[in-house]
């Protein structure tokens, strides 16, 4: 269970961010990569030259795995769980640079700037089911990319027995299961909903229940993937036609994009695994592809954190750790 999205701002940049639910910790912690540290992709030679960037990550055999990141040109990259959808090759191809879902993350955010140049990258890549090491399973994903300019767009990532399919994400908003299409389908069905408040009544003649509160009326409230997606590109939605309204511009919208993604975390105890063990909300983060900072909230800790992708951290080759 996990929800990524944008928000594109009043001043014309994007915030990106998500929430990551799970039922465990798996040894996260926030992790800037500087720009010389060695990357060695599809297990070529290493890459001591890139962009660096920042995200949260799990280290294994002295990779970082990230789950998200944003590179020092604003490009942003999340990878959400994919089960039962993804199926990547088995073995490397000649002809194309084949990369494992863990290596594709930080592959693009070395080495690009835009939406319309990771685009274009993907043409050539082929993505290996090849794990990090023999204890670790590969993970089943697919990802959500945007860039420091709105204008550009959004890409969802799926690969799946049919190949990589890259589609446009006019929504802003990706979770995990069904595919991303289906997902726009079941929106579009949705699309009558409204923030306006309507009356109603309840059983008793006399009494009506008509009041603000009644906005939002039929939006899905449970943490199914599909339910996630409908609320969370139609809060979205309804965010962007507000800050449009009110002005606004040069005000802060971290608050606001934190609201957002609590709106789509599951209360404690709401979702639970076969075992009994709760999904919740390890972390959720936003980054600020303008400033290039890095803004997460923890587990059980109601403060928000704040890490700045910038010297002299990005000019080291060692992995530095938050």
């Amino acid at each position: 269970m996990c929800t990524s999205l944008t928000l594109p701002t009043l001043d014309g940049y994007n915030l990106f961010g998500r929430t990551l639910d799970l039922d465990a910790h798996f040894g996260e912690e926030v992790i800037l990569t500087p720009k010389g540290y060695p990357f060695c992709f599809g297990g070529g030679y290493p890459q001591t030259h890139h962009y660096a960037m920042v995200g949260t990550a799990a280290e294994a055999e002295g990779y970082p795995l990230y789950a998200e990141a944003m590179n020092e040109a604003g490009l942003c990259m999340a990878g959400l769980r994919f089960a039962g959808n993804a199926a990547y090759a088995d073995r490397p191809e000649t002809g194309w640079l084949n990369l494992a879902p863990w290596e594709l993350i930080p592959y693009l955010l070395c080495n690009y700037t835009t939406v319309t140049e990771v685009r274009a990258a993907l043409g050539e890549i082929r993505v290996v089911g090849r794990p990090v090491s023999p204890d670790l399973p590969v993970a089943p994903l697919h990802w959500h990319i945007a860039d420091r300019d709105p204008a550009h767009g959004e890409l969802v990532v799926e690969v799946t027995a049919r190949g990589m399919a890259v589609y446009d994400n006019p929504v802003g908003v990706l979770t995990n299961n069904p595919p991303f299409p289906y997902q726009l389908a079941r929106l579009s069905e949705l699309a009558h909903l409204s923030p306006l408040a309507v009356a109603s009544r309840i059983s008793h003649p006399d009494c009506c229940c008509a009041s603000l509160g009644t906005g939002a009326a039929g939006l899905p409230g449970d943490y199914s993937s599909p339910s996630r997606f409908v609320r969370a590109a139609t809060l979205r939605r309804w965010a962007l036609a507000w800050m449009d309204q009110s002005g606004g511009e040069g005000a802060d919208p971290t608050p606001l994009f934190f609201s957002l993604l609590g709106a789509v975390s599951p209360t404690a105890g709401a979702v639970l695994t076969e075992e009994g063990k709760a999904h919740r909300t390890l972390y959720a983060c936003c980054m600020d592809t303008r400033s290039g900072v890095y803004h997460y909230r923890r587990e059980g800790d109601g403060s928000v954190h704040s890490v700045p992708l910038g010297r002299p951290a990005w000019d080291g080759d060692v992995l530095v750790r938050v």
